[in-house]
């Protein structure tokens, strides 16, 4: 199967959505999610995911952007609370 690549908001809580698969997204977009996670008292990336998420193997993240405050972010946390909450949704599809 090939791999897929996508633009995912990753918020520090490891919370994320994808946010475009055949372009990045637009700078009005990118502003528009790091008002919506400021809004939630949170901070997060803009960031690239290779590899099916859908599938139980490792995918490889990468921050492009930091979205809100700096100094909160700690980039292996967040991928490690990522990676449980993926755990998570591939284990119940």
């Amino acid at each position: 199967m090939p791999s897929e690549h996508r633009w995912i908001i990753l918020a520090q809580d490891g919370r994320h959505v994808t946010t475009g698969r055949a372009a990045p997204p637009s700078e009005a977009e990118v502003e528009a999610a790091a008002a919506a996670l400021a809004a939630q008292g949170l901070a997060g990336w803009l960031a690239t995911l290779d590899g099916n998420y859908w599938s139980r193997r490792r995918v490889a993240l990468a921050p492009v952007q930091m979205l809100g405050d700096a100094a909160a972010l700690d980039w292996s946390a967040a991928v490690a609370a990522f990676d449980a909450a993926r755990k998570v949704a591939t284990t119940l599809r």
